[in-house]
């Protein structure tokens, strides 16, 4: 094999193992407002809602979320709640989401949302998220 191909390949493996650790599995990676990276994969202008037992949707996108919008995320039962709402905050959770007394809710930016959740999923906790990818 040539100089030029292995020095290709050793570059495709240190950008694979860097984008690897940048955006690890099962967790949020690097986010900005419209795109996430979550379980390795980009996920531009997407909202989504993931399980605490890893399963994922996307959701169609609202300011106003409702209770009957989050039922999907309580089964199987999460220690932990988040509800993302936005990286300005605009998205306004239902006073019913706040009460909820089978799991401790968060209610926060969008930022601080997914730190919360990678740190809790690190800890072995059961959590669950409403992401709100804009706003």
């Amino acid at each position: 094999m040539s100089k030029r191909k292995v020095a290709a390949l050793v570059l495709v493996v240190l950008l694979l193992v860097g984008w690897i650790v940048g955006n690890p599995p099962g967790r949020f990676g690097w986010s900005r407002f419209g795109l996430t990276v979550y379980n390795c994969l980009p996920r531009p202008i997407s909202d989504l809602q993931i399980r605490s037992d890893g399963r994922l949707r996307t959701v169609t996108k609202t300011h106003d979320l409702t209770l009957e919008a989050v039922q999907w995320l309580l089964e199987p039962k999460p220690e932990f709640l988040i509800i993302a709402i936005g990286w300005d905050g605009v998205t306004r959770p239902a006073a019913e989401i706040a009460a909820l007394q089978q799991c401790q809710v968060k209610i926060l930016k969008s930022g601080e949302a997914l730190k919360l959740f990678n740190q809790l999923k690190k800890a072995g906790k059961l959590v669950a998220i409403h992401y709100h990818s804009t706003c």
